[in-house]
């Protein structure tokens, strides 16, 4: 059986460049997108004005912004992990007999 496709479960944009995400594993954090954003692109042109940036959607349970630019939920969660970016829950804690 195929493991359960990883999506985002919020999402908001953050200043200067900042995606504050929950994924649908249960694992959060900001995600810094200064570094995506210095790589040109013509798709990312557009994100490097804050009010462009700002206007990022949660669609299909992945950001993407008004010129159809969009990020993969498993990319920006292995970005993260690589970064320190990313909060794992902490296991539950077991009751004292």
């Amino acid at each position: 059986m195929a493991a359960p496709r990883l999506t985002l479960t919020s999402l908001r944009a953050a200043i200067p460049f900042k995606l504050v995400v929950t994924f649908s594993d249960g694992t959060w954090g900001t995600f810094n997108a200064a570094p995506m954003l210095a790589e040109r692109g013509e798709g990312t042109e557009p994100l490097r004005d804050r009010g462009y940036f700002a206007k990022v959607e949660l669609t299909n349970g992945k950001p993407i912004w008004p010129n159809y630019f969009d990020i993969s939920p498993l990319w920006l969660q292995e970005e993260m992990d690589k970064n320190g970016e990313l909060e794992r829950p902490r296991p539950a804690r077991k009751p004292r007999a």
